[in-house]
This record gives structure tokens, C-alpha cells and sequence, in this order.
């Protein structure tokens, strides 16, 4: 399943429609728009927004009347990518210059405040006290996230890992899939529920891409700082110190030697399990939700995050 299945696909136009009509016309000076509307250009999975629709028409909602909450989710993701970009000084997002790289640091920074504004503005309009409760306790768990990953290094242990993945990335998808239960009337245990199933498959979905990095064949992971599969090379592998001399990037060793080492030490099998085991779990939720009336299109959704090869 590398692709999106037709039922997925058939909202990425229509969400890109809804962001781009909310970043349409904000500011009178056009520079200001084009910055603000970058992050947009290269695309994306839109896994995200995808999955507020997916949970309000699980529950027999109108999908329709998600599209402005999946709008802001992926807004406020973008603002997440422009200051991991600032801190780790990355010059490239999907083939093309990151935001700071094409404009300057510091309008790279403001827009990324924009961003995150502009989509808990527009939550604010659904008027559900769930809703922001929900975004409001994300955007602290990213924020804890991010500051946990900068003091971090390649020593991380798996676990220290996990955490930081947990709250980078799975925290949006748990308020993702809660929001758009929320938006379809669900409520107490039902809420919690659909929140575990997007945490975990958000987990799922962050080793994923740790794997896909490596296959991609680029290396420049390796060099940012600490994920799960070169952890698990670094500290539950045989010959540690060995691996350390593969890893570190001052040893120029290339693309290919690094990729055998992890295929030969087991860390890309042992991640891709963690996300196998993730998607699975994050199912096991779904079946604690009372009120779900279309169970399957969730499950698809869950198995998508960790079996894509893209």
C-alpha cells in the first residue's frame, strides 16, 4: 500500500482548496503572501487533515463540516516544519529552498508564528471547548518536544527517542483524530479512544518515515541528531563502538556502507516492527469506541502510515 486508497485521495483536493482560500488574501503586501503561502508549494502527504476528515466521517458526520479544522491541522504542522528547519539549519524541504533559506531567518520565524496563529484562530470558530482543549495541549507537547530533540544527540537511547517522536509528531495526530470526533458530536471515553488511535498511529507513521529516510538513500538523517532506527544501531545492536564508526559522519563513510550496516545490525527490521506494532495498537483503540460506524476506513488509514513507501 504505498499510495493513498481512492476514498483517501478523493479529500486532498479539497483540503488544499480550504488552505489555500485561508492564506488567500491576509496581508496587503504580496511579499508577505507569498511567504506565508511557501510552505505550501512542494506538496505533501496531508496525513494529517486527511485524518480529521477520516474520524468525523467514521462517526457519520458531515466530512465537509472538517474541512476547516483539517485546514488549520496541517497549517499549524507547517508552522512546526518552519522552526525545525530554522533550528536544525536545514537549506532543503521536498527538493526545494527551506522558507528561511528562500526569504531570511527572520521572516521565516514570524511566518511560522503566523501560521500556528491563523490555525488555532480558525479552531477557535468551531466553538468547542474539546477542540481547543485538545490543540492547546498539542502545541505544549510540540513545543516540549522540540526542546527535548535540540538538547539530544546521537547518543539518545530508543526510548528517549520514542519520547521525542510521541511528542513532535504523534501529539497532532491524537488531536487530529480527536478534533474530528469532536466535530461529530463524540464525546468522554469515545474522545480519549479516538486520541490513543491517532497518538499511536502518529507513532507509527514518525518511524516510518525514519526508515523511509535511510531506503531513500540520503544520509543527511544521520547527521541531524538522534531517530529510532540509528539509535537502536548505536545501543541494542551487536558492536557498538563498531557502529559508532559507521554513523559518524567526520568518517565520510558513504550513503550504501551506512545503509548495510543497519540492514546487517537489524535497527531498519526493529524499526519497521515499532511501527507495525504501532498501527496495531493505535486498531486495538478503535475497537473501545462505542459510537464508530465505519471502523474500516480508520483501519486503512492506520495500516497506511506504516506500510507506505513514500
Amino acid at each position: 500500500m504505498s499510495v493513498f486508497p481512492p476514498v483517501f485521495k478523493s479529500w486532498r483536493a479539497p483540503i488544499q482548496e480550504k488552505i489555500d482560500n485561508t492564506l488567500e488574501t491576509n496581508f496587503d503586501r504580496e511579499e508577505a503572501n507569498q511567504i506565508i503561502k511557501y510552505m505550501f508549494k512542494t506538496g505533501g502527504k496531508r496525513c494529517r487533515p486527511l485524518l480529521v476528515i477520516l474520524s468525523t466521517k467514521a462517526f457519520g458526520g458531515d466530512p465537509n463540516e472538517a474541512l476547516d479544522a483539517a485546514a488549520a491541522l496541517e497549517i499549524i504542522h507547517a508552522a512546526t516544519l518552519v522552526f525545525d528547519d530554522l533550528i536544525d539549519k536545514d537549506q532543503v524541504r521536498r527538493g526545494a529552498p527551506t522558507i528561511h533559506m528562500a526569504f531570511s531567518n527572520e521572516k521565516a520565524l514570524t511566518s511560522g508564528l503566523f501560521l500556528a496563529s491563523k490555525g488555532v484562530q480558525l479552531l477557535s470558530n468551531y466553538k468547542n471547548a474539546e477542540v481547543m482543549r485538545m490543540i492547546g495541549s498539542t502545541l505544549v507537547d510540540v513545543s516540549r518536544g522540540e526542546l527535548l530533540d535540540i538538547i539530544s544527540d546521537l547518543n539518545a537511547s530508543v526510548s528517549e527517542c520514542i519520547a521525542i517522536a510521541d511528542l513532535k509528531t504523534a501529539s497532532l495526530f491524537g488531536s487530529a483524530a480527536g478534533i474530528g470526533a469532536a466535530i461529530a458530536g463524540v464525546d468522554g471515553k469515545d474522545l480519549v479512544s479516538m486520541q490513543k488511535f491517532g497518538r499511536s498511529g502518529g507513532m507509527a507513521f514518525q518511524i516510518q518515515d525514519d526508515v523511509l529516510d535511510f531506503h531513500n538513500g540520503s544520509g543527511e538523517q544521520l547527521l541531524k541528531g538522534p531517530n529510532i532506527v540509528t539509535s537502536h544501531c548505536l545501543h541494542e545492536a551487536p558492536r557498538p563502538n563498531h557502529n559508532s564508526d559507521v554513523l559518524n559522519s567526520n568518517n565520510k563513510h558513504s550513503n550504501r556502507e551506512v545503509l548495510q550496516l543497519l540492514r546487517r545490525t537489524g535497527s531498519l527490521e526493529f524499526a519497521r516492527k515499532r511501527a507495525r506494532d504501532y498501527a496495531i495498537e493505535a486498531k486495538a483503540s478503535l475497537r473501545k469506541v462505542k459510537r464508530l460506524r465505519n471502523r474500516k476506513i480508520l483501519e486503512e488509514y492506520a495500516d497506511y502510515l506504516w506500510k507506505r513507501k513514500e
